[in-house]
C-alpha cells in the first residue's frame, strides 16, 4: 500500500518526513518503494522555506530515491486542471513560484485572503489540487494519507475529511500530522471514519507537540524551522519574530501591500488583517526599503476609475458588481475620477478617494453603497452572476431600502 504525504514545507510535515527519513523503525514501510511527498505550490510562499527545504530536506530525498512530486493549479477553473512541476527521485529544486497562482487569483479579483469562515485559498490551491492529482495518480488504488497540519488549521482538517470519507470505495488509511497537544482535532476528524477509512496520526502517537517538531528539526538539521505561510496571508502572527521575517523579504512584502491596495480600492474594509491594515504595520514597523518597493510599483501601474456597487442582505454577505470605465495614468483617471464625482460626497481612507452616490447604511439589511474609485486596473469588469442578473437584484435592492425608509 502507498503513503503519501502531503508535504506543507511547514513544522509538522517537515518533522514527520524528516523522522521518516532519518529513523526507519518510525515507520512500517520503504521509503523508495511505497512513499510519495507531494506538495502543492501556491505562489506565495515565504522564500526563507524554499532554503530550509533545498538545504535540509532535498539531500536526504535524493539520497533515499523518495518520489517527490510538485504540483500546481493551472488556472483559475478547476477544468483548468494541475501542473505538474516536477516529479521525480532526485529533487534539487523547490519550486515556490507555482503556475497559477493565488496571488493572480487575489489581484484579479480585488480582494485578499479572508481571515473569516473558510480558509477558501487553502481548499483551492493546495487541497484541490493534491486530491486532483491523487485521483488521477492512485485511481483505484489503496494508499494512506498523510498531512502535516499545524494547530490552527481545523477547518482545512473537516474539509479534507469530507473529501476523504466520500471518494473512494477502496480501503484508505488516512494519516494526520496532528500533533500530541491536539486531541480535540483528532476526536473531530474521528467522527468521519467508516469502514474502509481509518485515520492515522503518527506525531500524537509518537507524543509530539509542535514544540518538539521544531526540536527535533533543529536537533537534526541545525536549522530553526518557520511556519509555512504566504507573505500575504491574515492568518501570520505579527509578534516580532513575523515582523523581523517581513523585513527580509521586503519585494515579496511591497506585492503584499499591492493586494491589499487594490482589495481597499474596491472595499474600504477589505483590509489584510481583521483590525488593521498591513501598510499601518509595516509603516509603524518602519519598513522603509518595503514601502519604497511599493511606492514604485503603484507608480508604475496602470490604472482605472471603476465604479463598484454592493447589495448587502446581511452582515458579512454582499454581492458586488465592479465596471472598469476607462484606463490610463494615475492623473488620467484621477481627472476622470474628479468628473464622475464633482457632485457627489468624497471620502478619503487609506489615502483613497472614494466618490459615494450612495453609502451602505450600517446595522440595516437590505443596503447598498455605490461608488467610484481610481485603482490600479487589474480587476475587470465583473459580477459573479452576470450584470443582467445584478441589475435586477439592485432594481430590486433600491426599492426595497426606499421602502424602509417610507416606514422607519
Amino acid at each position: 500500500m502507498k503513503t503519501v504525504l502531503s508535504f506543507g514545507m511547514g513544522v509538522e510535515s517537515s518533522a514527520l518526513l524528516l523522522r521518516w527519513l532519518e529513523e526507519p523503525e518510525s515507520r512500517d514501510f520503504d521509503l523508495e518503494r511505497d512513499l510519495i511527498v507531494i506538495t502543492s505550490q501556491t505562489g506565495g510562499e515565504y522564500p526563507d522555506t524554499k532554503k530550509l527545504c533545498e538545504e535540509y530536506l532535498l539531500p536526504r530525498i535524493r539520497q533515499r530515491r523518495v518520489r517527490y512530486v510538485q504540483v500546481a493549479r493551472a488556472g483559475h477553473l478547476e477544468a483548468d486542471g494541475v501542473k505538474v512541476l516536477s516529479d521525480t527521485r532526485q529533487p534539487f529544486e523547490i519550486y515556490l513560484q507555482g503556475a497559477y497562482t493565488l496571488q493572480e487569483e487575489l489581484s484579479a479579483a480585488g480582494t485578499v485572503p479572508q481571515f473569516a469562515g473558510e480558509r477558501r485559498c487553502s481548499l483551492k490551491f493546495k487541497a484541490w489540487v493534491i486530491e486532483t492529482w491523487l485521483a488521477r495518480e492512485l485511481s483505484g488504488q489503496s494508499y494512506r494519507h498523510a498531512l502535516g497540519y499545524n494547530a490552527d488549521e481545523q477547518l482545512r482538517i473537516a474539509k479534507s475529511e469530507c473529501a476523504f470519507a466520500d471518494r473512494e470505495a477502496t480501503p484508505v488509511r488516512v494519516a494526520f500530522g496532528f500533533n500530541c497537544d491536539e486531541e480535540s482535532r483528532i476526536a473531530r476528524a474521528a467522527k468521519y471514519d467508516t469502514e474502509l477509512r481509518r485515520g492515522w496520526y503518527p506525531l500524537a502517537a509518537w507524543g509530539w507537540s509542535r514544540e518538539r517538531c521544531l526540536q527535533y528539526l533543529k536537533e537534526t538539521t541545525g536549522a530553526t524551522w518557520r511556519k509555512s505561510a504566504c507573505v500575504y496571508c491574515p492568518f501570520n502572527a505579527l509578534k516580532d519574530d513575523g515582523l523581523a521575517r517581513m523585513r527580509q523579504f521586503p519585494e515579496q512584502v511591497a506585492e503584499a501591500l499591492m493586494l491589499e491596495y487594490q482589495s481597499l480600492a474596491l472595499n474600504p474594509r477589505g483590509m489584510l488583517y481583521r483590525d488593521r491594515t498591513l501598510h499601518s504595520i509595516i509603516a509603524g514597523d518602519h519598513h522603509t526599503e518595503a514601502l519604497l518597493h511599493f511606492q514604485q510599483r503603484l507608480e508604475a501601474a496602470e490604472y482605472a476609475l471603476y465604479r463598484v456597487r454592493r447589495i448587502y442582505r446581511a452582515p458579512g454577505h454582499a454581492d458586488r458588481a465592479v465596471e472598469k470605465l476607462v484606463t490610463g495614468s494615475r492623473a488620467e483617471t484621477m481627472e476622470r475620477f474628479e468628473q464622475a464625482s464633482s457632485n457627489l460626497k468624497v471620502s478619503v481612507e487609506h489615502d483613497i478617494s472614494y466618490g459615494y452616490v450612495r453609502e451602505r447604511e450600517p446595522d440595516r439589511y437590505p443596503t447598498v453603497e455605490e461608488f467610484f474609485v481610481v485603482a490600479p486596473a487589474a480587476v475587470e469588469s465583473k459580477t459573479r452572476y452576470g450584470f443582467d442578473w445584478f441589475e435586477a437584484k439592485w432594481r430590486e435592492a433600491l426599492g426595497e431600502t426606499r421602502q424602509e425608509r417610507l416606514f422607519t
